[in-house]
This record gives C-alpha cells, structure tokens and sequence, in this order.
C-alpha cells in the first residue's frame, strides 16, 4: 500500500472516530433529562450574560430552597444565582465554584455551611457531578468528588440513561440541545406547603466523626483558597432552621473556620428565626427547608445582608439585563412557577 493510501486511510479512520464521539455525544446530551430545579441548573445558569452577578449562593437544598434572587434583586437591585445541588458535598462545592468562574466574576460568594458535616459520599452524586458541563473540573469531580462505581455513569452519560429513548418525547429532546438560556428561578426552587409537627423542633441533626469532618474542613479551604486567588470576599453561613447541628458544634465550625481563614465571614443564623422574620408554624415546608413564602421572606433579609454586612453595590447591567430582571422581578410577584412537589 502506496504512502498516500495509509495517509487517506488514516484520516478516514480519525473522521470516523471524530464523528462517533460527535453523535455519541450528541446522544448523551438529548437523552439525559432537562434540569430546571432542585439544583444542579447548569443550563440557565450559563445562559446569564457574562460577569453579571453580583453574588453567587453555593450549598445544598438548604440554598435552593431558601433563597430566592428575584426578591433580592426587587429589594436591592443585586444580581445573583444559587449555583446549589441536593447534599452536595464541599469536594463537589469546590468544583462547581471552578466551573461558575468561568463565565461570571462575582462581588461574593456566600457558601450554606451544612455541608461541613456530610458523609464523604452523599445521596445524590449523579446529579450533583453529571449535570456539571463537560471539561476538566467535571473530570476533577468524577475522579475527586464522587463514588468510584458511578464513574462510567458520570463520563459517559448514555450509561445512565440510554433507556430513556423508549420514552423521551420529541420536545424533550428538542429542549436537552438548545442552547442555554437564563431563567427566571436563578438557580431557586420554590416549594409549598407547612410541615405539620414543626411545633416538636428544633431538631438536631447527625454530626459526623472527627475524620469526616476534617476531610470537609480541608475542602472548605480549597474553596476559600479559590475565593482568594479570585479576590472575592467568601461568608460561610448556616440559615435559620428547625433541623440543626448542636449549637456546640456550630462553635467549634465557628473557631475552626477563624483558623482555617481569618479572611472568612462567618455567620450562624441557625436560632434567628424570628430576626429573619419567619414564623415555624407558617414558613418551613420541613425542618431544614423554606417554604415559598418563607422563601421569599428571608430572600427579602438576605438583601440588608448583602448590602450591609458583605457591602455588595449592584454593578452596571446592560439595558437587556436590566429587563429580563425586571421581567424576573414580575414573575414571582405574580406567583411565579406552579406548585412544586
């Protein structure tokens, strides 16, 4: 065979392999389901305009479900998102600050602290890791953050949900390939609702072993490191709650975040129900969660927060921004999404 066939041949075969990734690629993405809620938004998040935010909001549910940007826009005119997963871990945390800070450069970034005392592997890691976009920190997390066992799952998402085809409809699909786009729930997911026996709390939450908790505390300064290098002010805080760590415990995080990083804002609001304006009886849809009006109470607090203790000043905002936020605005006053479950 002539240098010139094994030449075609060659780029025939790179081609080949070039279009197999393409379509597998292309598969995954139209197979794995949309996410709009209960953390782990992506999509909308980058489709906020670039270096809009004012803040960012990293932690668990205990983020998603409690703070709600729209109300802190309307009170303050601060931009901002809650880039939050369900028990996502502080190793996981830690990567998605990597991710979001390619495309935004925040005034703050405000991390809900519960994390701190996860187990090492949380329930929800598919999520949490597998909606992360493609590139090197959602390697980083699939080898540093998650269960070796979903590893393929996590690379290679048809391994997940190849299945799916069976029922997916066409606007699914449709939706999984369209280009992002910013929403107006900024990474907030409303639930409604009043947990009966919240009368019984406050309830006190597991506290893992020393060794756990340790291991937290190492990717909390990772993070706060990050913030650093950034030249972002970090605040650890924990929000009012009726599911909460003993009160010692939040001492000795409150002493152990002072040493890990005295540049670090701490704030435990875990007993200033009432200071936020939260009634238990009316606004905790469960001990560790706001309900919509709840929500929308503490998001209205978290506004004097931001702007009193963090010093946050809204930054310049193009006229189409300014808009949609004001489109934003509008649509949780008039009751924002349907009822979720």
């Amino acid at each position: 065979m002539n240098r010139k066939a094994v030449v075609r041949e060659f780029c025939f075969a790179v081609l080949f392999l070039l279009l197999a990734v393409l379509l597998i690629g292309l598969t995954s993405t139209a197979l794995r389901p949309v996410r709009t809620n209960y953390g782990a938004v992506w999509g909308p998040y980058l489709g906020e305009p670039e270096d809009s935010l004012d803040y960012l909001w990293l932690g668990s549910s205990y983020a998603y479900c409690d703070v709600n940007p729209a109300v802190i826009y309307d009170e303050t005119g601060l931009t901002g998102y809650v880039l939050a997963g369900p028990e996502q871990t502080l190793s996981q945390t830690y990567w998605y600050l990597r991710q979001a800070l390619e495309t935004q450069r925040p005034s703050a970034v405000v991390l809900e602290a519960s994390a701190l005392h996860f187990a090492k592997y949380q329930n929800y890691t598919q999520v949490n890791v597998g909606y992360l976009p493609a590139g090197l920190n959602k390697l980083g997390a699939v080898f540093t953050a998650s269960e070796p066992e979903l590893r393929t799952g996590l690379l290679f998402d048809l391994y997940f949900y190849h299945s799916r085809w069976k029922t997916a409809t066409f606007g699914e699909l449709r939706s999984a390939l369209a280009p992002p786009l910013a929403d107006q729930c900024k990474g907030y997911t409303a639930v409604d609702g009043v947990f009966d026996a919240i009368g019984d709390g406050p309830f006190l939450r597991d506290v893992q072993e020393e060794a756990v908790y340790r291991a937290n505390l190492e990717d909390l300064g990772r993070i706060a490191s990050l913030c650093a290098d950034r030249g972002i002010p970090l605040a650890v805080v924990f929000h009012p709650t009726y599911s909460q760590l003993p009160s010692q415990v939040r001492e000795t995080i409150r002493a152990d975040v002072a040493d890990l990083d005295a540049h670090i804002r701490f704030f435990d609001w875990s007993e200033e129900v009432e200071a936020a304006g939260l009634e238990p009886s009316l606004h905790f849809y469960d001990p560790g969660h706001l309900n919509r009006a709840g929500a929308a109470l503490f998001s209205a607090w978290l506004g004097d927060f931001l702007t009193g203790e963090m010093g946050l000043v809204p930054r310049p905002q193009t006229g189409k921004n300014a808009a949609a936020w004001a489109e934003t605005v509008r649509f949780w006053q008039e009751g924002g999404p349907a009822v979720t479950e």
